[in-house]
C-alpha cells in the first residue's frame, strides 16, 4: 500500500496524466527532505507508517488501559502470532529493523519508580 500511495505521489507532482514520460528533476530522497535541508517536506509514506504502527505497539505494551485498547483487542483480539489478524502482523513486523534487529525492543528503557509496575 505504501508503494502505491508514493506512487500516486511521484505522478502527482512529475505531471499526472500528461501525454509521454516526465522527468524527475530530483531524487524522490531530496523531494522528501525537510524545507530546511531544501527538499519540499513531503513525508515518506513508509518510514510514517512504522512510526505509528510502533506508537500502536508502544500503547499495546504499556500496561495502560482505556476504550481505545478495548475497542482494538475485541476488534483484533489479543492474540499476537503470524495467524493473528494483518493488523497484529504490522505490529509484530515493526518491531524488526532491515537489518534484522529488533530496533523496538532494544531501544526501550525501564525506569523503576516506587514498585507498583517493576518488582524484584
Amino acid at each position: 500500500m505504501c508503494k502505491e500511495i508514493t506512487k500516486i505521489q511521484r505522478k502527482f507532482l512529475w505531471g499526472w496524466g500528461a501525454e509521454g514520460r516526465k522527468i524527475a528533476w530530483t531524487s524522490w530522497e531530496n523531494i522528501c527532505k525537510s524545507k530546511k535541508e531544501g527538499g519540499l517536506g513531503i513525508r515518506r509514506i513508509d518510514l510514517f507508517n512504522k512510526a505509528l504502527l510502533a506508537k500502536w505497539l508502544w500503547r499495546m505494551e504499556t500496561p495502560e488501559t482505556g476504550l481505545w485498547r478495548e475497542v482494538l483487542e475485541s476488534k483484533y483480539g489479543s492474540r499476537r502470532t503470524k495467524k493473528s489478524s494483518r493488523w497484529w502482523r504490522d505490529l509484530i513486523k515493526v518491531r524488526i529493523s532491515d537489518q534484522g534487529d529488533n530496533w523496538f525492543n532494544s531501544n526501550l528503557v525501564w525506569k523503576v519508580g516506587d514498585g507498583e509496575k517493576v518488582k524484584f
